[in-house]
């Protein structure tokens, strides 16, 4: 009688290394080149390619990424300058807006530095999420 041996779906799979994993890359606008971002995906080892970017501030593969402090992010808001930005990420099928900040105190609060109630600014990322469809970090 032939017997074949029995499959453990506990056995570990070997799993072919490879010997140079490829970097992964990123295109950043030239203006975040002094921003720590940048520094800290090459450190981490990333191939990042700074050239002028019209829209986004970093795209990786198929995802354009916005970047804004908070600082920044309320000041778009007020100027009507993230509008823009958002509608012409619209070109892009993966697309993210990341908020930058110590806590979340500094963009809710209602006794932040720009005057700006927290309502507003609550309503104005609900708008990103529902009008624009694009998802906040």
């Amino acid at each position: 009688m032939n017997t074949k041996p029995l499959f453990s779906i506990f056995s570990k799979k070997k799993t072919e290394t490879k010997k140079n994993p490829e970097k992964p890359k990123i295109i950043a606008d030239y203006r975040e080149k002094n921003c720590l971002i940048a520094s800290e995906l090459i450190e981490n080892g990333a191939e990042v390619d700074f050239k002028e970017l019209k829209v986004a501030d970093y795209l990786v593969k198929d995802v354009a990424i916005e970047r804004k402090t908070i600082s920044d992010f309320i000041s778009s808001m007020l100027n009507g300058r993230l509008r823009k930005q958002l509608e012409e990420l619209q070109q892009y099928e993966n697309k993210l807006l990341i908020i930058e900040g110590i806590n979340e105190h500094e963009l809710y609060s209602d006794d932040n530095e720009s005057g700006v109630h927290g309502n507003s600014i609550r309503g104005f990322l609900l708008s990103i999420l529902l009008k624009y469809k694009i998802p906040i970090i």
